[in-house]
């Protein structure tokens, strides 16, 4: 590669930019105006359901449920009190529950201590009456001691309600469908379930219900909440992101300039992208959003401390400013160039994992970057150009060294001089390391990956882990081979069976059926004897009970086996999220449902087989994507530098941020979750930009000098303080991540570090090692130092 050649296009460009600076300047404000209105336009989309590619199996089977039975999404809200049997209590709670099925956009059942089809026997058959009756009786009375009576009647009825001592209640709200996204986009910018979220959460803190310290649960309210904190939480982290930027810049550059460009740099990048984002309509998780931008930040700081650099030296030798910020471009535009087209590339093998979020993280990511290379390239030129020229220093040349620089150079002494030392070192350690990558493991539950310091995480987990509540569910359907085959008693046996089996899972809280209906209600037809709480004998039996039921207003059969009568719905309600016990019990309740139904199609939709899904493609998909960037990025060093081994040499040291990020996940027990999986694509895309600005300038020195050491020497002198100095500022930026209480920001903030200063260590130590000793660039020439 003639990077002579390349360098004089990069100082040509120069020129003509300083030559129509007002105009560019111009342009970019413009560009800016127009791409906030864009942002205005962003849409939210945090649903499971919007996370799969379309015709994704498991949306598919997501969209027949919801054909048959509508939505798989709940509302639950916790109630608790010393006695729910009280007036104040029972009256509080009938206007909550009345609340929150007249007040939620989506609601479209209630079901409740004082809202319940409570089946009750009479002379024609049965009626469903309520617990609570309208008129709510004083404390104390006869009436009230009936009402409690009546709720623990039938263990079955109260498991779902009242816990036994009366101080916690459970409302379960069920949901209709959202609509599509074709629909809900045209009316706003906030999806159904995140509204449905907001609602929950307005109508539960409430003065009025203040008295039943209600707590919500649900995916809709987790989401929402999930998605307001992790907006809040960003905001703070960028204000500490940006406090860090200012003050380490300012003491590294000592220039308002070396403020300021970087901030335009991420501003326009990242306006720019997001602009785009809300023109188009483009898919965006909010949630994840806070990597592309840190990463932006990151980059940022990279680029514009090169050029600095650089410049900097450049106006201690002659002190002209225009003629300096040519010099800059010609000698370090390329490699920055470079350094941010291989970091968006190996962003963009996002795409290979079939998750829409990781999708989002690629795409959003690859933009930004490449908007705040531009932006670099073009305003931070510009920025430099305004001011007067400054007398240079007296005796300062090209060989001259600062303190810095000096440090460098004697650095660079110690590392040609120790190369097995070094080797051996390295070894060790990611042999080490590579033990812990085996013990990796993806997780998606919110208390291992947010951590139970987030207060909406302590409060759902509290939830799920009480007497009644429930965080996360799924369900299974049992489809038959004909219609009304549902009605027969052997197939509801065999539901019956598959119920008890599953009862008796480790995780499993609680299940719901239509056998629970059928047997309340053989039950109250034969005057509530306990021994006919089971499944009716005959066929006609189960249809005649069917229709009385119907008839006597029941609504809840409905959700339970679809209009058919060839489908049944088993719901399971879990207690914990395990990652590896909830994939065991998901693959046995398959196994176990197909041997009892051998002729039936069984499907298992929800929440958890959604999570263990996302972890199969986030396991398989984070391995490929590394893979595809080591490619790639290899394969674009080959090109550039016409050899093959410069690109194979190029590999090694950033192959360390790799093993050092994994390696600690492994040994830390740190999970996979949707952050740390996009770690080592990243830190792959960042730590490459420094071996790209060690490699080109060595390639540079060597043409000029065709002695290995010497071109090592000066490649330390010139851009070893950039690269250290960029490493630590990128460092202290993602270090804010560490003052979250977010367990999920900690770790990538650390993880982000360590990668950071592991591909800084072997840039510094292994790559001149490798350069030298396999003489990438030709054989030498001379001996001359």
């Amino acid at each position: 590669m003639k990077i002579e050649k390349i360098n004089n296009f990069f100082g040509r460009y120069a020129e003509k930019l300083l030559g129509a600076r007002w105009w560019v300047l111009a342009t970019f404000v413009v560009v800016i105006m127009l791409s906030v209105v864009g942002m205005g336009r962003m849409v939210k989309e945090t649903s499971f359901d919007d996370y799969f590619i379309e015709d994704d199996p498991m949306l598919v089977k997501t969209e027949e449920f919801k054909a048959h039975f509508g939505n798989d999404y709940y509302v639950g809200v916790l109630t608790q009190c010393d006695n729910h049997f009280t007036k104040e209590h029972l009256t509080t709670l009938r206007a909550l529950s009345n609340e929150l099925l007249d007040s939620l956009s989506y609601a479209d059942k209630v079901t409740s201590l004082t809202d319940i089809e409570f089946m009750v026997g009479a002379d024609d058959g049965m009626t469903i009456e309520q617990i609570v009756p309208d008129e709510i009786p004083d404390d104390g009375t006869p009436a009230m001691d009936s009402i409690r009576a009546c709720a623990y009647s039938k263990p079955h009825v109260a498991r779902k309600l009242i816990s036994e001592k009366g101080d916690l209640s459970w409302i379960m709200v069920k949901l209709r469908a959202f609509p599509k996204d074709s629909v809900w986009k045209q009316q706003g910018t906030v999806s159904p379930d995140i509204i449905t979220g907001e609602e929950v959460e307005h109508i539960i803190k409430k003065a009025e219900y203040a008295s039943l310290n209600p707590r919500g649960a649900g995916m809709p309210y987790v989401t929402h909440c999930k998605t307001d904190y992790i907006g809040k939480e960003m905001g703070r982290l960028m204000a500490i992101a940006i406090l860090i930027c200012i003050v380490v810049m300012l003491i590294m550059t000592r220039s308002w300039r070396g403020i300021v460009a970087p901030l335009l740099s991420v501003i326009g990048g990242l306006f720019i992208t997001y602009g785009i984002a809300g023109y188009t309509q483009m898919y965006v998780d909010s949630t994840v959003l806070m990597i592309p931008t840190i990463l932006s930040f990151a980059v940022a700081i990279a680029y514009n401390i090169h050029l600095f650099s650089y410049f900097r030296g450049r106006m201690r030798i002659h002190g002209q400013r225009r003629i300096a910020i040519v010099e800059t471009l010609t000698e370090i535009g390329w490699s920055v160039f470079f350094c941010g087209f291989t970091t968006l590339v190996s962003l963009l093998s996002f795409l290979v994992i079939p998750i829409r979020p990781m999708h989002c993280i690629g795409v959003v990511s690859s933009m930004s970057v490449l908007f705040v290379l531009l932006t670099s390239l073009v305003i931070t030129p510009l920025l430099l150009s305004f001011g007067k020229n400054k007398r240079p220093v007296e005796g300062f040349t090209e060989e001259s060294d600062t303190r810095w620089s000096k440090m460098m150079v004697k650095l660079s002494d110690v590392v040609l001089r120790n190369p097995k030392k070094i080797g051996i070192t390295f070894l060790v350690i990611a042999a080490f390391l590579c033990v812990g990558l085996w013990k990796i493991e993806a997780a998606f539950d919110i208390e291992r990956t947010m951590g139970i310091s987030v207060p909406y995480v302590k409060e759902v987990v509290d939830v799920g882990r009480s007497e009644l509540g429930s965080l996360y569910s799924y369900d299974l359907i049992v489809e038959l081979p004909n219609d009304d085959e549902a009605k027969e008693p052997d197939q509801l046996k065999r539901l019956d069976k598959l119920q008890q089996q599953v009862a008796g899972y480790e995780l499993t809280k609680r299940t719901t059926s239509i056998l629970d209906i059928l047997k309340d209600l053989n039950q109250t037809l034969n005057d509530g004897d306990a021994a006919s709480y089971r499944i009716p004998d005959t066929k006609e039996e189960v249809a005649q009970m069917m229709v009385l039921y119907e008839n006597a207003g029941g609504t809840e059969s409905e959700y339970w086996v679809d209009y058919d009568y060839r489908r049944l719905r088993l719901m399971v309600e879990i207690s914990d999220f395990n990652s590896a016990q909830v994939e065991r019990e998901m693959a046995q309740i398959q196994e176990d449902a197909q041997k009892i139904f051998p002729g039936a199609k069984i499907t298992v939709v929800g929440n958890i087989p959604q999570f263990v899904t996302m972890m199969q493609y986030l396991v398989r998909g984070q391995m490929l994507s590394f893979v595809i960037s080591i490619l790639i990025i290899g394969i674009i060093l080959m090109i550039a530098f016409q050899s093959i081994r410069v690109g194979l040499i190029g590999l090694v040291p950033n192959m360390m941020p790799a093993i050092f990020v994994g390696g600690y996940m492994g040994w830390a027990g740190i999970p996979l979750d949707m952050m740390t999986a996009t770690l080592l694509p990243m830190m792959l895309g960042m730590a490459v930009d420094d071996t790209i600005h060690f490699i080109n300038h060595s390639k540079l020195e060597y043409d000029r000098t065709k002695h290995y050491q010497t071109a090592i020497r000066r490649t330390f002198r010139v851009v070893g303080v950039a690269i250290v100095i960029t490493s630590i500022i990128t460092s202290a930026v993602f270090a804010s991540f560490c003052t979250s209480a977010c367990t999920m920001c900690v770790n990538f903030g650390l993880m982000a570090i360590i990668g950071i200063l592991s591909a800084l260590a072997a840039d510094l130590f292994v790559t001149p090692i490798l350069v030298t000793k396999c003489k990438v660039f030709g054989k030498e020439k001379s001996n001359q130092k």
